[in-house]
């Protein structure tokens, strides 16, 4: 495939994600603005048999990212000024916030150290950075009916690394403090790693205490997110050997303090899982791992299929966005088809796109968000789209199309169901089917082969009626419902779509 990627604005953005990339051809995944040309003829229908009595995996609902405190414009640095959502929204804003694209995700994204950075004067436990901070989090939760957090760490406290700041961009020591070049000297530990990681265990308890005292659920928990960089914005940066020895000690606390929140581990770019590859080989310490996730950041769906490696854990992407480059029509539908084979290839429990809002001059915040908000301090108009307030957010439509569809349609706790692709596997033309709560089989098919399509299924449901609807990247319908295409009777179905659209097919 076409290198996609402008390396320039990556070295400014990620420099250690561009060595990355260079050393591993990770980044030869990105989709384009724009569609890259086929160079197999499409064909003009496909057949697929549904098997609605072959379950397979729980679908337990969609996650977002929630930027509740600031980030400078292209990811760099760290405001002192208090920007975030809910915070700068006025109240009615919020409210709008929470029912109208909020309600339905089942996770929200909290990153440690970065969008909740506050500190104690020691500077060794996260604190709100304003008074109200957990409770707006709290109240964003209730109001839109999330379960809780996914808390992961993009940088533990200052007092716990080598360099003493969230920041180190290409220092060397944006390390855990243990793993620092000088921490034989060390005034406090004095080179004793052991001791060391013991406390920094029992700091992470004590955030997620924090978390639970403001009475904000935490439901998944990550002791480093990309633990493979270190860049202008918060992170800690990790060799594999020492992730998993720090792991190893402070997996055991999350566990006894909770047994109930999912820890989730790696989240590097590698189908490999480097980073927590030393636990899963370690019998004693393998089952602290309940899921392996990665970063396939803005990557074409084509890439998405089941990994060779069986180690029996779940995996699924809690980081989805296009890191360069506006939202577009063509990222739309990559963004669908991501969604469809993740849960249908992959086999994902769940699956996150980035923020829910970004604010509306940072440069990044077209490719990263589902809308956009006017930060409440901000009395530039000039900057603005005509109409957009202080305080107030509008959609992102191209991203919010893609995922809002699965959002209204995809209930928690949904039963993924087995396909047969009779016909060969076209990346441009897929389909994914799952059974709803209620027992009732929802079949999603898309089409961005640059000419019509019909796809023949067999849904397996002799006389069932399915209810139709149907999305573009410029058009979702009432709420993000979708636009209501009347019914097609079973067992076989033959919905039949135009380019660049996706449909929703549901049992009634």
């Amino acid at each position: 495939m076409e290198n996609t990627i402008d390396f320039t604005k990556l070295s400014e953005m990620h420099p250690d994600l561009l060595i990355y990339f260079m050393n591993t051809g990770a980044g030869l995944g990105f989709y384009p603005l724009d569609r890259p040309n086929r160079t197999q003829p499409v064909p003009a229908e496909s057949h697929f048999t549904v098997h609605p009595d072959q379950l397979k995996q729980v679908i337990k609902g969609i996650g977002f990212e929630i930027m509740s405190d600031s980030i400078g414009s292209g990811n760099v640095g760290l405001p002192e000024e208090p920007i975030g959502v809910p915070h700068d929204l006025v109240p009615a804003e919020r409210t709008r916030l929470y029912d109208e694209m909020l309600t339905g995700f089942r996770y929200c994204r909290l990153a440690g150290g970065l969008f909740w950075r506050g500190l104690d004067a020691k500077q060794q436990h996260l604190r709100p950075r304003w008074r109200e901070q957990l409770t707006e989090l709290r109240e964003m939760i209730a109001g839109a009916g999330i379960e809780g957090v996914s808390f992961e760490y993009w940088s533990p406290p200052p007092f716990w690394k080598a360099n003493q700041a969230y920041i180190g961009n290409a220092d060397p020591n944006n390390r855990l403090r243990c793993f620092g070049k000088d921490f034989a000297n060390d005034s406090i530990y004095h080179g004793d790693v052991d001791r060391f990681l013991q406390d920094f265990a029992e700091s992470c308890r004590h955030d997620l205490q924090m978390l639970r005292a403001a009475d904000i659920p935490v439901v998944m928990w990550n002791m480093q997110a990309e633990p493979f960089t270190s860049s202008t914005f918060p992170a800690c940066q990790y060799e594999p050997e020492d992730y998993a020895r720090a792991f190893k000690v402070v997996a055991p606390v999350v566990r006894a303090f909770d047994p109930n929140i999912m820890i989730i581990a790696d989240t590097s770019l590698s189908w490999d899982f480097p980073f927590i590859r030393p636990v899963l080989q370690d019998p004693t310490y393998a089952s602290l791992v309940d899921a392996l996730v990665i970063h396939l950041i803005g990557y074409d769906s084509k890439f998405i299929r089941p990994p060779e490696e069986a180690s029996g854990k779940p995996r699924f992407n809690n980081e989805f966005e296009y890191l360069h480059g506006p939202a577009s029509a063509a990222r739309c539908l990559n963004t669908v088809q991501n969604i469809m084979n993740w849960f249908q290839l992959a086999d994902a429990p769940t699956w996150f796109w980035l923020h829910a809002l970004k604010p509306y001059t940072n440069e990044e915040a077209s490719g990263y968000s589902l809308g956009y908000w006017r930060p409440s301090n901000d009395e530039n108009a000039m900057h603005y789209p005509p109409g957009l307030e202080p305080g107030h957010w509008i959609w992102n439509k191209y991203n919010w199309h893609a995922v809002g569809s699965f959002v209204k349609h995809m209930p928690w706790d949904c039963r993924s169901v087995a396909i047969t692709e009779t016909d060969s596997s076209d990346d441009d033309l897929r389909i994914c089917a799952f059974k709803r709560p209620n027992g009732k089989l929802t079949v999603v098919v898309s089409n961005r082969s640059f000419v019509p399509h019909t796809f023949w299924v067999d849904t397996g449901l002799e006389g069932s009626q399915f209810s139709g609807y149907r999305y573009t990247p410029e058009s979702a319908g009432e709420q993000c419902q979708g636009v209501p295409l009347g019914e097609l009777e079973g067992p076989v179905i033959a919905p039949h779509l135009p380019d660049m659209t996706w449909e929703f097919w549901e049992e009634v």
